[in-house]
């Protein structure tokens, strides 16, 4: 039990946008996988947390990706995102992705 809590006492980031944007923009096939994963694997965690509070706590959705967005398109919304001025790609990729998410899925 000890190792588990030591484990979790830092803030590790996986990978922060600067790496995410090198596996994106690779030409290396795996390095393409690796960024397809891990963006599709983002919003799949994102958007069942999203129908999780839906479906327990009765709130709206926070996400309305359309039916057909396949993970192609979302690594090219993600790339989109991460050139934009704004972007600080120092943050966690994660945290990224959330925010390419709400800016291009977002309902309102």
């Amino acid at each position: 039990m000890i190792a588990f809590r030591c484990f979790y006492r830092k803030r590790h980031d996986f990978i922060n946008g600067k790496q995410l944007r090198l596996y994106c923009l690779s030409q290396n096939p795996s390095d393409d996988a690796i960024c397809v994963v891990y963006i599709t694997g983002a919003v799949d965690a994102f958007t069942t947390v999203d129908l999780i509070a839906e479906k327990t706590e009765g709130t709206a959705r926070r996400f309305c990706i359309p039916d057909g967005v396949g993970p192609d398109q979302l690594r090219d919304v993600m790339l989109a995102w991460l050139e934009r001025p704004e972007s600080n790609l120092d943050f966690a990729a994660t945290l990224l992705v959330l925010g390419a998410l709400e800016d291009s899925y977002g309902c309102s």
